[in-house]
């Protein structure tokens, strides 16, 4: 196995405050102290999440920033982009040190004293500049004849057919019910949450970011059926109805089903292909309801129930799978920093509706964590509709009135 001579130190980049703890309990444990992580300013190497949702922004800000230090990119994707170092997920130690050495070298020579630059002549002076060199690769879609407006604005009704499917009772025989939870019991808690990386869901989220990043057309495989992404068009396609995608999101995926997924560039014949134009979907509205149907009631296991959350804007309704209660748990949420537990008793609302509304906001970025306690609303310590029908006309009225 190879071996680093000494602890490099690394900023982590794109990655939640579980991440960046396993991430540096990792380098400590089993890369036996190779590197440690340190503030950015601190650090020789800085090392990105490149399936974050930003990761092309952060790349360019450490590059900008930080001109010649050494960037690791980690990715469920190969990746091959100028001037950075790749590790594919899931990693393991000999990719770690194996980067690690490369970049040991890299960092050693720099530090060699360069030799004198050789004299300009009159001539090379004179020669006009060489164009700048692209550092990203980035797919680009050879141009094609322009089709038919019919056929570009393609009538997708499939994506909004779960949408009308609107009753009470056919939302709860899919989401289930929680039943009676103490949510300050920690025992019973897990029977309340999920965790997305092991569902469908999760290898989504991280291959929709990756096509993001690329700025190219993706496949997804998998035990199921294959997922195609096209991320300038913000679509996804996919060979299957809801009803079959509600039963495949469900589906909890066993340690070893990791091997079986896999991420692929299209080729332009294969981009270009002719699909069934009523499978196209929009690519939020696809994972708002693979969330739905991933939560069954239950909310991701990143949140803290216990502290408030809020949204970052209004989703947008006209285009997603409306649940009972989402347009009320919206409006709260938009102008209230509320903990989720409190939306249930101020809204009346039962938690499954509250938890699978929460989950989709979450899968699409909507929803954030505060970070004060006081920002909480406080909700009554017994529940009585009555009310709570009028606080919600109250809060109503003040939205009107903003």
């Amino acid at each position: 196995m190879t071996k680093t001579a000494h602890s490099y130190r690394i900023a982590l980049h794109g990655m939640d405050g579980r991440t960046c703890k396993t991430m540096e309990m990792y380098l400590k444990g089993p890369c036996r102290g190779a590197a440690v992580v340190v503030p950015a300013e601190a650090a020789q190497i800085d090392m990105i999440d490149a399936d974050h949702v930003k990761a092309r922004e952060i790349l360019e800000q450490c590059k900008a920033a930080r001109p010649g230090r050494p960037i690791i990119l980690l990715s469920l994707q190969t990746l091959q982009i100028d001037n950075t170092f790749f590790v594919k997920k899931p990693v393991n130690v000999e990719q770690i040190l194996g980067v690690l050495d490369k970049i040991g070298a890299l960092l050693k020579a720099s530090e060699v004293k360069p030799a004198p630059a050789p004299a300009v002549t009159a001539a090379e002076e004179q020669r006009p500049p060489a164009p700048p060199k692209t550092t990203l690769d980035v797919y680009v879609k050879p141009a094609k004849p322009s089709q038919p407006a019919a056929n570009a604005e393609r009538q997708k009704t499939a994506k909004h057919q779960s949408a009308m499917q609107l009753n009470e009772g056919g939302f709860t025989a899919f989401l289930g019910t929680l039943g009676d939870i103490d949510f300050d019991d920690e025992v019973q808690l897990p029977t309340a949450c999920y965790d997305p990386r092991q569902f469908f869901l999760g290898y989504v989220q991280s291959a929709v970011k990756t096509a993001g990043l690329q700025v190219r057309p993706l496949r997804l495989s998998s035990i199921w059926k294959p997922l195609y992404i096209f991320p300038e068009q913000n679509e996804v396609w996919l060979d299957a109805d809801d009803k079959q995608l509600r039963a495949f999101a469900g589906v909890a995926f066993k340690s070893g089903t990791a091997g079986n997924m896999s991420l692929s560039a299209l080729e332009p014949a294969a981009v270009d292909k002719e699909r069934d134009p009523e499978k196209y979907q929009d690519v939020a509205g696809f994972i708002w309801k693979l969330a739905l149907w991933t939560s069954k009631g239950r909310f991701p296991i990143g949140l803290d129930i216990q502290r408030p959350v809020f949204l970052l804007r209004w989703p947008n309704f006209t285009r997603l799978v409306i649940t009972p209660d989402a347009l009320r748990i919206a409006a709260l949420l938009v102008k209230t920093p509320t903990t989720p537990i409190a939306v249930c008793r101020v809204l009346n609302v039962k938690p499954q509706y509250v938890f699978a509304f929460i989950s989709a906001c979450h899968a699409l970025g909507l929803l954030r964590q505060s970070e004060r306690e006081a920002d909480a609303v406080i909700a009554p310590p017994v529940p009585d509709r009555a009310q709570n029908q009028g606080l919600l006309r109250k809060i109503l009225s003040k939205l009107r009135g903003a």
